[in-house]
């Protein structure tokens, strides 16, 4: 399944460690004091963008403890996680695809994510980010929300939300918040202050199946 991080941590497998470590390297290895004079700043930030091929808008749910913990829903509640923590990543990503010399998968590059992770013992409805809302709304259901920007070094403003119990109407505010930063971020003003990360990898390990939905 696909794990999303928000780049390299001590927690990662060795060869995504690695890999990471060595990509962030050369996209940063750019020496600007030996450019020639007519190249700007802006234009070598475009150059690390190019490598950036792919696009893709995806929600990857996560309904083990250990998907979890090893995704970047294991910051919203502080360590406070139970074998039936579940959660979902909705993401809006600009990346390319390497492969590890172990073989694995990894993604690099930027993205806007909208994550919401839960606390409950039994979710008795879908996981999608409506359904949580309601029960949230309507019962004891302990669910966080966030909004996170990778791979992305410009100014944001306002338009990003501190995270928040998640409910009916702050889900249409966290919604709207994506999506203005979505634009932001993927539009012409937002391409020279792309700054490609870790995204996440592929892991046989968890005991979990990744479900992308469009």
């Amino acid at each position: 399944m696909f794990i999303a991080v928000d780049g390299i941590s001590d927690s990662l497998p060795e060869d995504v460690q690695r890999f990471a470590r060595n990509f962030t390297a050369r996209s940063g290895s750019v020496d600007r004091g030996q450019q020639e004079s007519e190249e700007t700043a802006s234009d070598i930030d475009r150059l690390d963008a190019k490598m950036l091929d792919r696009w893709d808008v995806q929600a990857h749910q996560y309904t083990t403890q250990a998907a979890v913990e090893t995704s970047i829903l294991g910051r919203l509640l502080g360590g406070k996680l139970k074998a039936s923590s579940c959660g979902i990543v909705q993401e809006a990503k600009r990346y390319c695809i390497s492969t590890t010399d172990s073989g694995r998968r990894i993604e690099h590059g930027t993205a806007v994510r909208l994550s919401v992770v839960v606390l409950e013992t039994e979710l008795d409805v879908s996981l999608t980010l409506p359904n949580i809302a309601a029960k949230s709304q309507i019962s004891n259901v302990t669910a966080r929300i966030s909004l996170s920007v990778d791979g992305y070094n410009g100014p944001l403003g306002k338009l990003l939300p501190a995270p928040d119990n998640l409910n009916v109407e702050n889900l249409g505010m966290y919604t709207a918040a994506f999506k203005a930063i979505q634009a932001l971020v993927f539009g012409e003003d937002g391409l020279e202050y792309l700054a490609p990360t870790l995204l996440g990898f592929m892991d046989d390990d968890v005991d979990e199946q990744a479900q992308n939905v469009d």
